[in-house]
């Protein structure tokens, strides 16, 4: 098998980790008054958001085989496909460390190199976090006297992708590396020096902004479940402010380091939307439909991939 003993653990705790917050969540909320909520969601609902965590997913693996491609390596889709899927079984593992099992899978069945596929999601981690704050900024907009702001941050952040690809940061935070004494930073970041120059092919302009369109229509999918459940929901809110708030909630999520962002993504979520003017139950109602359908949804379609690929066509060797 590819997966080791401690994987699983770290899969189960945060299993249950994640129950008990939507437990709590749910007591918080009045179990009553969620019940009634979710029902308004319907079937067509959960179909509609569904759909959408899906295109999420797809447009995701449309970027990654832009990725793999970029690099040399021309896996079939099917297969690459299930690769792929298998990651998000260990998103809630910390530091989605298990998502590198695509890595294992690439590197013993494909024979893609480690530094290759590790490349390649170091860029997809990074056009994710571009993404996400880009869509953070909206949460902003709706307010005028704050739009010069979001611009300025917008104009920012889209400033850093020719940057990233440029020899000059990877020269200055060699330099900077040099020069710090703590051990521990010097050498996370002469990991980053050596993950951005085993991406540099990812890193020039005809891979980086391909994946950058991929990564904008993904992320527009999963942040539209967000409006469209609070309008099932009878809530009032705008478009912008609704995909803003849950951009905030994934960033929020991903920088507390807690794994899947579980706990700090939801809490940020419900706490914005009732300042938005949602009431109690119907922000955390939204905000769980939200997390079900994108977070858990993966990965329970990842612990399909994993089932299938593990007992049903061939084990590898090597464990993660």
């Amino acid at each position: 098998m590819s997966l080791s003993p401690k994987l699983i653990r770290q899969f189960l705790i945060w299993l249950v980790v994640g129950i008990a917050v939507y437990g709590i969540a749910v007591a918080y909320a009045d179990f009553d008054k969620m019940k009634e909520s979710l029902a308004m969601v319907g079937w067509l609902g959960w179909s509609a958001v569904l759909a959408l965590s899906t295109i999420n997913i797809l447009f995701r693996f449309g970027r990654w085989q832009l990725y793999l491609n970029a690099l040399g390596h021309h896996v079939p889709a099917k297969r690459s496909l299930q690769y792929f899927v298998a990651g998000f079984a260990f998103t809630s593992t910390p530091a989605k460390a298990g998502e590198a099992l695509r890595s294992l899978y690439l590197k013993n069945r494909e024979g893609v190199p480690y530094p290759d596929s590790l490349g390649a999601l170091f860029v997809e981690r990074l056009t994710d976090l571009i993404t996400v704050v880009l869509f953070a900024l909206a949460a902003a907009y709706p307010f005028e006297e704050y739009r010069w702001l979001v611009a300025l941050a917008g104009c920012v952040t889209l400033s850093m992708l020719p940057l990233i690809h440029s020899q000059f940061l990877r020269t200055l935070l060699t330099r900077l590396s040099d020069k710090i004494a703590n051990t521990r930073i010097q050498t996370a970041v002469g990991h980053l020096v050596e993950l951005i120059t085993s991406s540099a092919a990812l890193l020039r302009s005809a891979p980086l902004y391909g994946g950058m369109a991929l990564s904008l229509i993904a992320a527009l999918a999963v942040c539209l479940i967000m409006y469209i459940v609070l309008t099932l929901l009878g809530a009032e809110i705008s478009l912008a402010l609704a995909i803003g708030i849950y951009a905030t909630g994934i960033l929020v999520g991903a920088l507390s380091f807690l794994p899947g962002g579980i706990g700090s993504a939801e809490l940020v979520m419900i706490g914005l939307l009732m300042l938005a003017g949602v009431d109690k139950t119907t922000a955390t109602a939204a905000t769980l439909v939200c997390r079900i359908a994108a977070l858990w949804y993966s990965i329970g379609l990842g612990v399909v991939a994993v089932i299938r690929l593990e007992f049903l066509s061939g084990n590898s060797q090597e464990k993660i």
